[in-house]
């Protein structure tokens, strides 16, 4: 059920062209700052966009001016992952599965345990916060480590399905937000 569910929010998400989704982008990103979660956090856990995923760059970028603590995420073995602060805009390499990722000598490691608020990105979602990721768990394992963290999901209201399949691990994100909508 999540294979045919992914392909089919994945399609739906290539299917916006670039104009597309860097103007449906440019709005979750509008909506997400002045989303009343985002008052007085001091570290966030974001992502680079890649492929046709929402891009952050705005909110990141703007957060960081905010003096708020940005971390990324580093993909290492067995499907886990760290949350790693870059010491400056440069501070990134190519890591796993071809995704910018922090450099580990030019970054340092924040704690799970640390993070306010998560921005997780997503294949697919439905209007019960479920999320439907990519499948290799990394999200999973590193989200069952950050109980106090607020979990956000940016995503295009194209890749909105019926009903996400779910299993026990799977965690419910707190709030949704597409370009259209805001699913809290």
């Amino acid at each position: 059920m999540k294979k045919t569910q992914r392909a089919a929010a994945l399609a739906a998400r290539r299917a916006l062209d670039g104009e597309q989704r860097r103007a449906m982008s440019a709005a979750i990103c509008k909506k997400l700052l002045t989303l009343p979660e985002l008052a007085g956090v001091r570290t966030v856990f974001s992502y680079m966009a890649v492929w046709d995923e929402v891009d952050l760059s705005y909110v990141n970028q703007t957060l960081l001016s905010a003096g708020v603590t940005v971390a990324y995420p580093l993909s290492l073995e067995k499907g886990r992952m760290e949350a790693r602060v870059p010491q400056d805009a440069e501070a990134f390499t190519v890591g796993r599965h071809g995704i910018l990722a922090p450099d580990p000598a030019r970054s340092f490691l924040l704690k799970p345990e640390d993070i306010d608020l998560i921005l997780v990105p997503c294949v697919g979602f439905d209007s019960a916060k479920n999320r439907l990721g990519h499948g290799a768990g990394y999200y999973d394992r590193f989200l069952a480590g950050c109980p106090r963290a607020r979990l956000l999901c940016p995503a295009f209201e194209a890749q909105r399905l019926e009903a996400v399949a779910t299993e026990a691990h799977d965690r419910k994100m707190d709030i949704i937000i597409t370009e259209t909508a805001v699913y809290d």
